[in-house]
């Protein structure tokens, strides 16, 4: 039978990683969507266009300008590279990531009127939001301090017996603290002598994802009205492995020891957004949307153990335990997350039949993102005031062209978007950038479209205490749109 974690481990495993949620807010609310090759390959600057399917995420008032119905697809994949530097030490790593933008159907009813209702489009399908498959390896010589000594500040003066089982516990019963004999509780640990070589290893995959229901209706060609309702699931698997290792033999008795940590994450949303498209002349139109935030339900399951090896040829594998010695199941918690609202708004000029020029600005509070409790034993209160306190609203930028020759179009794009981080904050340069192209193909009846996107952004990553690493990562995407209208 699985044991459960009594309420005052619970308790007291919630108070000691209360940050992490104020990063896993962010990882949750800041979405970069790609949902359609063409959109992709224009910047995502759609606030004013219409005609394409992504036009349900971004503004759906462009779901008007639809004249026939129509049914795509778009598969791709996303390849992620990450370079970190610590200590100075550097190291790259790299993963792929199967990509589906995209699967559904937007049917068009056309009044063949050209003042009132024109026609009315509605939208069910499948879209991405993002992806969170990376893989990072960090690596350098630790001539200060030993992770060792973060459960050695976090255990003295509490009796063994009573150490949190995911953390100290693990390492008290692997031999990696121990404490000092005559004390009230005091530790010590094996590793007496430093530089020690750490290694951290993040393996992280998943993605967010929505089912939308959207509808765009078109009035004398000249204003264009929409809105939509998204469902929405999250998935975010991490195994992170913190590993030392005394390879010059320092220690007289300690060789190395593994701590891992598994965190499996399902999130289950909704939310809606509206929008507005008028066309102020013949060439140009601008638009508008509003987002309302996505009210998440989020289930957690963790579980951490630890290796250790030492000289004398000794070797311990624990797994978490209760006061009793029994072994406890994977620890599970729940809670609720509301992302911030997004306003958008855009304008886009046709040059003849030549081509398209569009650009976007689009305004985020990320210090309005919220968390709330489902179980008595939780009190985001300290969370929310380090959210409202560590993140700042944002206006991100995006421009996209289009150049058209018969049916072929050639598109480029990219876009800012600046740290959602207060500017006392260490992450405070962590911007984003990202460079699009792409090229397209369409008749009456057939489409094909092709885009490429680039993401850079640069982070400091923290692996405990004052220890630092920065972590460069570029994310590529490469996506092919089918469509077939009728």
């Amino acid at each position: 039978m699985k044991k459960l974690i009594s309420f005052a481990s619970i308790a007291i495993i919630f108070a000691s990683v209360q940050g992490q949620y104020v990063t896993d807010a962010l990882r949750y609310s800041q979405v970069f969507p790609a949902v359609t090759a063409r959109s992709m390959a224009m910047g995502s600057a759609f606030s004013s266009l219409g005609g394409d399917y992504s036009s349900a995420l971004i503004n759906p008032a462009g779901l008007g300008l639809y004249r026939k119905s129509e049914v795509v697809v778009t598969p791709g994949f996303v390849f992620s590279k990450t370079s970190s530097s610590y200590l100075g030490v550097k190291n790259d790593d790299s993963r792929y990531q199967f990509h589906l933008g995209n699967a559904g159907f937007v049917g068009t009813y056309n009044t063949d009127k050209d003042k009132g209702l024109v026609s009315a489009s509605f939208l069910t399908g499948y879209n991405r939001l993002s992806d969170f498959g990376s893989s990072t390896y960090i690596q350098g010589v630790n001539a200060d301090n030993s992770l060792v000594d973060l459960f050695v500040q976090n255990a003295d003066g509490i009796d063994p017996e009573n150490l949190e089982p995911f953390y100290e516990r693990l390492a008290f019963d692997a031999y990696m603290i121990d404490t000092i004999p005559g004390s009230t509780f005091e530790y010590t640990n094996p590793i007496a002598f430093l530089p020690i070589t750490q290694r951290k290893i993040i393996e992280t995959e998943g993605g967010s994802g929505e089912w939308r229901f959207a509808m765009g209706l078109n009035f004398s060609n000249v204003f264009y009205f929409g809105m939509g309702l998204g469902l929405q699931r999250l998935r975010y698997d991490q195994t992170a492995t913190h590993s030392e290792y005394d390879f010059d033999n320092l220690n007289n008795d300690f060789n190395l020891f593994h701590y891992t940590e598994d965190l499996r994450v399902d999130g289950y949303g909704i939310n809606a957004n509206f929008g507005m498209m008028a066309r102020l002349f013949k060439i140009m139109r601008v638009g508008g949307s509003l987002q309302i935030p996505t009210y998440y339900n989020i289930t957690e399951d963790y579980y951490n153990t630890m290796y250790s090896e030492f000289d004398n040829g000794d070797n311990y594998f624990v797994s978490p335990t209760d006061q009793n010695g029994d072994l406890l199941a994977h620890g599970t918690f729940e809670y609720k997350l509301n992302t911030p609202l997004k306003l958008q708004g855009g304008a886009s000029v046709q040059i003849g039949k030549i081509g398209i020029v569009s650009a976007d600005v689009e305004f985020i509070d990320y210090s309005a993102m919220h968390l709330g409790e489902k179980d008595p034993y939780a009190d985001f209160s300290g969370s929310n005031n380090a959210i409202e306190s560590t993140y700042r609203s944002v206006v991100n930028l995006k421009l996209g062209g289009e150049a058209r020759f018969g049916g072929l179009a050639l598109r480029l794009g990219g876009g800012f978007y600046p740290s959602p981080y207060e500017s006392d904050e260490l992450n405070s340069d962590a911007s984003y950038s990202e460079i699009t192209t792409g090229i397209g193909y369409r008749n009456d009846i057939l489409f094909f479209d092709f885009g490429f996107s680039r993401v850079a952004y640069s982070e400091n990553y923290i692996l405990y205490f004052n220890n630092v690493a920065n972590l460069d990562q570029a994310r590529y995407r490469f996506l092919t749109t089918f469509g077939v209208r009728f």
